[in-house]
């Protein structure tokens, strides 16, 4: 049998911890700064921030949830990683399969 080692754990981190905090800053750094229909910027009294500060507000939202979904994932894939290497190659499956 072969083992993948921690490719399945750069995979999942990535998608989950790389890919969003790559994409909150180049979307920091290209939405506007100011908003298009010229309302105030910030939070309270009818303003809203502009879009390159409220994506990094939703990232900030978003930034523990993945945090928690990164951590079940390692947990996930090192449990079945150690269940199919604990299982000998002529084993047969529960279920007769």
């Amino acid at each position: 049998m072969k083992r993948h080692g921690w490719i399945p754990y750069v995979v999942a981190l990535g998608l989950l911890w790389v890919v969003p905090a790559v994409l909150v800053w180049i979307l920091h750094l290209t939405l506007p700064t100011v908003n298009a229909n010229g309302q105030c910027t910030g939070i309270g009294f009818g303003c809203v921030p502009a879009p390159a500060d409220a994506i990094v507000l939703y990232g900030m939202f978003a930034a523990p949830i993945l945090l928690i979904l990164g951590i079940v994932a390692i947990i996930v894939i090192g449990v079945v990683q150690h269940v199919r290497q604990r299982r000998a190659p002529g084993e047969v499956s529960p279920g007769g399969r």
